[in-house]
C-alpha cells in the first residue's frame, strides 16, 4: 500500500480539485497549471489570476486572493518548513520581477497560500519562537505575519469546512466518510468534459487512500452512477480524441498524427499537456519531444 501511494498522482487530483473548488467563478479568474516563471525551473505549481479585479471570490480560501495568487501545494508526503515559505516568496519576486513592464505585477496585489494536508506544527512553533504571528481566519486558514510585505496564509485542508472546498479535503487518507459522501452528492450532476475530468482525478486520488470508505459510501447511495459516468467520459473522450486525431493526420504521418491527438486531449478534456501524454501511453522521452513542439 506504500508503495502505491508514492505513486498518487496528488498534483492531478489538486489541480482538479482547484477547478472544482472556484467552478462558480470561472468566468472571472484563470487557473495556470505549473507557471513557467522562465524557460528552466524553478516553476510555480499554480497561479490564480483574477481577470476582474473588483471580483470576490466568495469561499474560506479565495476571499483574500487578490489579482495574482500564487499556490504551493504539498502533497501528504512532502514537508512544509520556513525553507518552503522562502521558496514561495521567492517565486513571488521573480514573478513580480518578470512583468512585462516595470511594476506590471504590484507588490500589493499578489498573494501566497500554501495548502497541506495536516497542521505543520513544527513551522507554527518556529514561528512563534521568531515571533511571527499566524491568525486563524477560517477554518483550515491560517494567515501567516512577519516574513514579507506579501500576504501569505496556510492552508490545512484536513480542517476545512466550506462546503464548497470538500474536493480539497477529501484528498487525504483517513478522509471523513461524511465528506466523501456530501462530495460524490454534490458533483453528480456535473457533465461538462472538462469538469468531469477535474472530477474524476479527485476521486482517484481520494479512493486511492481511501478504499475502503468509498466502497462503504457507493454501497448506501447512488455514487456508483456517478464513477460509472466519470469512465464514460474519460473513455468516450479519449476514443474521440485519439479518432479526430488519427484522422485528421493521416496524411502527415504518425508523428503529426499523435501532435494532434495531445492537442484533442488538451482540448476536450481540459487538462495539461502532461496529462494528456500520460493519458497517451508515452514515456519520458518521448513526453519531453512532444512538450516542445506543443
Amino acid at each position: 500500500m506504500s508503495d502505491e501511494r508514492h505513486k498518487i498522482d496528488w498534483h492531478a487530483g489538486f489541480a482538479g480539485g482547484l477547478e472544482l473548488c472556484f467552478v462558480d467563478y470561472c468566468n472571472v479568474i484563470d487557473i495556470e497549471r505549473e507557471y513557467e516563471l522562465t524557460k528552466e525551473s524553478p516553476r510555480i505549481d499554480f497561479i490564480v489570476v483574477k481577470k476582474d479585479k473588483a471580483a470576490v471570490i466568495d469561499n474560506d480560501i479565495g476571499r483574500t486572493f487578490k489579482t495574482y495568487n500564487i499556490i504551493e501545494y504539498k502533497n501528504p508526503n512532502d514537508a512544509l518548513n520556513v525553507d518552503v515559505v522562502w521558496k514561495c516568496i521567492g517565486y513571488a519576486g521573480l514573478y513580480k520581477g518578470l512583468g512585462k513592464t516595470v511594476d506590471a505585477v504590484p507588490e500589493k496585489e499578489i498573494t501566497i497560500s500554501i495548502f497541506r494536508s495536516r497542521y505543520p506544527r513544527k513551522f507554527f512553533e518556529y514561528c512563534k519562537k521568531e515571533g511571527r504571528s499566524s491568525v486563524k481566519t477560517a477554518p483550515g486558514v491560517y494567515k501567516v505575519q512577519g516574513f514579507s510585505a506579501i500576504d501569505l496564509q496556510i492552508v490545512v485542508t484536513r480542517e476545512l469546512e466550506d462546503e464548497s472546498l470538500l474536493a480539497l479535503k477529501i484528498m487525504m487518507s483517513d478522509a471523513e466518510k461524511d465528506d466523501i459522501r456530501r462530495f460524490i452528492n454534490n458533483t453528480k450532476d456535473i457533465d461538462t468534459p472538462g469538469l468531469l475530468e477535474d472530477l474524476r482525478v479527485v476521486v482517484k486520488v481520494s479512493s486511492s487512500v481511501n478504499e475502503a470508505l468509498f466502497e462503504e459510501v457507493l454501497k448506501e447511495s447512488d455514487a456508483m452512477s456517478t464513477i460509472e459516468k466519470l469512465e464514460q467520459a474519460r473513455e468516450k473522450a479519449l476514443a474521440e480524441s485519439e479518432a479526430k486525431g488519427r484522422a485528421e493526420g493521416h496524411a502527415k504521418g504518425s508523428e503529426e498524427t499523435l501532435l494532434i491527438s495531445i492537442r484533442n486531449l488538451m482540448r476536450n478534456m481540459s487538462i495539461s499537456s502532461q496529462d494528456a501524454m500520460k493519458a497517451l501511453g508515452l514515456d519520458a522521452q518521448t513526453q519531453k519531444k512532444f512538450k516542445a513542439m506543443l
